[in-house]
């Protein structure tokens, strides 16, 4: 049974991505890759991990070619960015990229910023073999990044086993420096993995204090996480599975599963939604069901109702709320991006798979229309944050690694006009300057003064014939000039 539905979950989900990645590589080998590294890479810069610090006017100019519609202002002055390729990926070079195997530097979980005042985030080789995720630490007082956590070292697992090659959730942090994350696999395993040495997931904790990193096994078997928050005031984790519908609620100072199981009343979790209200402990998503569709937007069908988790008696709840439709195309999706607090109104600001914006009110039970997050019908978009009094929302659209196609805008949301502002346009800068194209990002966070924003950006070395794409992961640290910021 254990085995059946593992493989039947599989075979949906590769249905339901499409495998997409596998063309949005723009190298087909690792000899390809090298070679258009080095002849694209303009300044040497593959690898230097000195943070390269660049102003310029050109990030303040509407591509040429940008090819949607300008209901946007842009900033008057230009912000400073501070940019570097992700450094200490071993191997440098990946195998050739394929469905069954993988082979491909990425990015796909949120940002955090510790305690200790650095940035937190994942890398992972998105392999089946050979299969790692990283948790990449960065230091904006020295300007350095490390590699912190090696889920593989961690394991121990060797490279002719099945291992994960994603850290796919939020890699939340404690005020005692823990984090405690859920790893995900990137290509999924086949019939003799399941036979042999594959049998799930893996939960680890790391402190980032003390650096100690604690492998604390499979938490539940046949299951993978692509999506997981973490509640330190309650020490609770909460991840959703990919496979069986199966969600786990993990006790983090007692050491034991609450639950682990599909939730009840035949609800479906989103696999990529996990809302964390800090004020209730109440965690919230859609109750999606997925099929086979030709865009993100059409795979979620059915009303989008929220729906809610509250551990006490582990009490599952369909809400009367549900997603409002994209107000352009008329279709409804399920809830993708959020600020990971509400606003002065009890609001969560969040953003459905099509990038259509709305307001959610978990006390009231009810969503509020807003608008698109970008573009005449709205981007895909996976994080968003609010500035310290509230008034604007941080966002880059297009996640899926398709910003590049307008510019890799770096967008201020204003909460009080509805206008859309922004800061940069990253990719003919960066492209022009160093030969790196910046696709688009799952995570970004901004520091808690409001003065800057910390994002990964997956991309590549290219030209604007070659287009973009995974491959090659880069930091971003966008100084945000106080002029453009006032609250």
């Amino acid at each position: 049974m254990f085995k059946k539905s593992f493989i039947t979950g599989f075979l949906l989900l590769s249905i339901l991505i499409g495998f997409s990645l596998s063309y949005a590589r723009p190298f087909k080998t690792p000899e390809e890759q090298r070679d258009t590294e080095k002849k694209y890479d303009k300044k040497k810069i593959l690898m230097d991990a000195v943070m390269k610090i660049d102003t310029s006017d050109e990030f303040l100019t509407i591509p040429s070619d940008y090819p949607d519609i300008k209901d946007f202002d842009v900033a008057k002055t230009a912000p400073r960015i501070d940019f570097a390729v992700v450094q200490g990926l071993d191997p440098w070079y990946l195998p050739t990229f394929d469905s069954k195997t993988g082979g491909i530097y990425g990015g796909w979980g949120d940002v955090t910023k510790g305690p200790d005042a650095c940035f937190y985030f994942s890398i992972g080789n998105h392999m089946s073999h050979s299969g790692t995720a990283y948790i990449h630490k960065y230091d904006p007082a020295t300007k350095t990044q490390s590699i912190v956590v090696d889920l593989q070292k961690t394991v121990g697992y060797s490279n002719e086993v099945f291992g994960d090659g994603k850290f796919h959730g939020d890699p939340d942090i404690g005020p005692g420096g823990d984090m405690w994350l859920l790893s995900f696999f990137g290509p999924g395993p086949d019939s003799k993995d399941l036979s042999t040495t594959y049998k799930g997931s893996w939960l680890i904790r790391y402190n980032i204090f003390t650096g100690e990193t604690e492998n604390l096994g499979i938490p539940l078997e046949g299951e993978s996480w692509p999506y997981h928050a973490y509640d330190w005031q309650r020490g609770l984790l909460f991840g959703v599975g990919a496979l069986n519908n199966y969600v786990i609620a993990y006790d983090t100072q007692e050491r034991r599963m609450v639950y682990g199981a599909s939730p009840p009343k035949n609800i479906t979790w989103y696999e990529r939604g996990v809302l964390l209200d800090r004020d209730t402990g109440i965690i919230y998503t859609t109750d999606s069901k997925t099929y086979p569709g030709e865009g993100l937007a059409d795979r979620y069908r059915g009303d989008q109702c929220l729906v809610s988790y509250k551990r006490r008696n582990n009490t599952f709840t369909i809400m009367n709320a549900k997603v409002p439709p994209n107000p352009v195309t008329g279709k409804t999706s399920a809830m993708r991006a959020h600020t990971k607090i509400k606003d002065d109104e009890g609001a969560f600001w969040c953003c459905d798979v099509s990038g259509a914006m709305f307001r959610f009110f978990p006390a009231e039970d009810r969503t509020e229309p807003v608008g698109v997050n970008w573009g005449k019908e709205g981007k895909y978009l996976a994080n968003m944050c609010f500035s310290p009094k509230k008034r604007y929302i941080y966002y880059l659209p297009g996640a899926d690694t398709n910003a590049y196609t307008y510019g890799t805008p770096v967008v201020q949301y204003d909460t009080r006009t509805g206008k859309k502002k922004v800061l940069a346009f990253l990719n003919d800068f960066y492209l022009e300057k160093y030969g790196y194209s910046p696709g688009g990002t799952y995570g970004i966070e901004l520091d808690e003064n409001g003065e800057s924003l910390f994002f990964y950006t997956n991309g590549c070395f290219t030209t604007k014939e070659l287009k973009s794409g995974y491959g090659r992961p880069a930091i971003f640290h966008v100084h945000i000039p106080e002029s453009e910021r006032k609250e």
